[in-house]
């Protein structure tokens, strides 16, 4: 048992040496095969975000001036969840903990 580790670790070793992949050809050789590439763009999949789109500066700036500034808004959103009922069990504390 005092050098089980030592097998193991052998083993591993062994193991490992298989997967080892076969010699790669030389960086230097003009004439070394080389495996095909494709170009594929990173925006080929890209998708327009729902929030992204952007609502017009006049409308915006007319909203702020109708609630009365930043700090009006974040009133308003004040206001609303205070009169959302709250889940049974959350009693305004994170995580619903009591």
């Amino acid at each position: 048992m005092k050098h089980a580790h030592w097998l193991l670790l052998a083993a591993l070793a062994a193991g490992n040496a298989g997967a080892q992949s076969a010699a790669r050809p030389d960086p230097a050789d003009p004439d070394a095969r080389v495996p095909e590439t494709a170009y594929r763009s990173a925006f080929d999949d890209y998708q327009v975000h729902e929030l992204s789109r952007q609502t017009p500066w006049r409308d915006a700036n007319e909203e702020v001036g109708r609630v009365g500034g930043h700090v009006g808004i974040l009133r308003e959103h004040a206001a609303r969840e205070k009169d959302t009922p709250q889940k049974q069990g959350d009693q305004g504390i994170p995580g619903g903990r009591k």
